[in-house]
This record gives C-alpha cells, structure tokens and sequence, in this order.
C-alpha cells in the first residue's frame, strides 16, 4: 500500500498545527471543517459498516467517539489506517481538507481524458453520468462494482478485463476502503483518472492522468446540509462545493 502510505505521508507533512474545528458522518458523505477554514468531504463506506447502534464509539472504558472535534488534523490523517470504515472516511475528508485548495481546472473529467469514440473505457465503480455520456458517444463501457446489478461486472473481473481497456475511470470511493493500489496494478493505458468527491487533489502521489475532485465553498452549510443526508448531487447543485480538476 505504498500510494496511500505516500498519500497520508504528505498529508501529515501538511498538517502542521491545524485541528480539526468541527466534522459530520452524514447518510452519503462525511465532512471535515479544518482551524484555518478548509474543509474536505469523502465518501462514507455505509457498505461496510455492521449494523450496529454504535459503531463510532470506543467499546471499553470511558464512552467517547473515535475521533474527536478539537483533535490534531494529524490524528484524523492517521485515522486512515484504522479498521472503522468512519474513522478512515473521515481520515479522507481531513486530507482533502488540506489538499483541496488552490487553483484548478474547472469542468467535467472526460475533458481532459482524450477519449476517442469507439475505444473500451473501464468504469471502476457504478459512476452513473460519466456511463451515460460515454454510451451516448460511442463507447464500449464495461463497469466494475463490489455488488454488481444485471449489465454490470463483479469487481473480481478487473483481473481479467481492465487491461484491455483504453481507458479507465476510478471511483475516488476506491481510496476509502484501499481498493485503488490493486485496481491500478491491472491497468494498461495511460488515459487514467480517478473522480469523485473522495478525490484528493495532490500532485506526486497517484500515477494518473487526472484526478477530478471537490474543493468546499462553503464549510459551515456544508457540515449543516451532509447531516441531513446530501449526498453528491446535493453538494454540487447548492454549491456547497464545486467540480475541479488536477492535471498530471
């Protein structure tokens, strides 16, 4: 897991003496409000979570949360490595807090992907537009989730299928639950992106060609609206956050 070890490597290098001021586990998304007013998001594994009524929360001891408001950034960016999918989301969000900030080139992903019509495109998680607009121009889509519908390829088919693609998508989600080292390990082509709001904008960490993100415009509604429930639709259409992109 070099690439994530790397990625919260540079974080930490970053953190220096910010907290984390406020933070929310919403139904979609989990949100991170840094000291100095940055603030990041990122997918909430809800998939992975067990069920339970509490499943944030130490099991022995005085009751306290995993993660708390008022903690060092620097803790939430070790967090990454914890089994509690939350605490990793959350691990996530902190980082693209600190990463997401900056200039960077506004628009839609497939911009900047040179894809050609005709040509295969690996899709690694269920990215519902960018599928429908690659149908709609001519391409060969072949979609890879970890619990597949009918039309769709059980994730284990990356092994077999994505290196014959000539391009290849890749659901920010996959850096949540670790998944994207071995994804990019069966990748063929050097038309690579990685999307989502999970994304962190970081230049030297991800061997992709783009990597398209969120940077936050407004913290505090964004903490208020991910507590009832916004999910990534929701966060772009309000402008809580807008769609950015990172060249490599």
């Amino acid at each position: 897991m070099k690439i994530l070890r790397n990625l919260m490597k540079k974080a930490l290098d970053r953190s220096g003496g910010l907290l984390v001021e406020d933070f929310v586990v919403g139904l979609g998304l989990v949100g991170v409000k840094l000291s100095d007013g940055g603030a990041g998001v990122a997918y909430n594994l809800r998939g992975d979570l067990l069920g339970q009524c509490e499943e944030f929360s130490q099991t022995k001891g005085e009751y306290r949360l995993l993660l708390e408001p008022g903690m060092k950034a620097e803790e939430f960016v070790r967090a990454f490595t914890h089994p509690n999918p939350i605490a990793r989301s959350l691990a996530l969000a902190t980082m693209n807090a600190i990463f997401n900030r900056g200039t960077f080139k506004k628009g839609d992903v497939l911009e900047y992907m040179g894809i050609e019509p005709g040509e295969k495109v690996g899709v690694i998680g269920e990215i519902g537009p960018i599928i429908l607009t690659l149908t709609e121009n001519g391409n060969e889509v072949l979609v890879f989730e970890r619990n597949p519908r009918r039309g769709i390829l059980p994730d284990w088919t990356i092994m077999s299928h994505l290196e014959s693609c000539d391009a290849v998508i890749i659901s920010a989600s996959s850096i949540v639950n670790w998944t994207i080292e071995w994804v990019l390990d069966y990748v063929g082509t050097d038309k690579v992106a990685i999307v989502g709001p999970s994304a962190p904008l970081v230049e030297g960490i991800f061997p992709v060609k783009v990597i398209g993100g969120a940077v936050v415009l407004d913290p505090d509604r964004m903490i208020k609206e991910l507590s009832r429930a916004f999910g990534t639709t929701g966060v772009y259409r309000t402008r809580l956050a807008e769609k950015v992109n990172l060249l490599l």
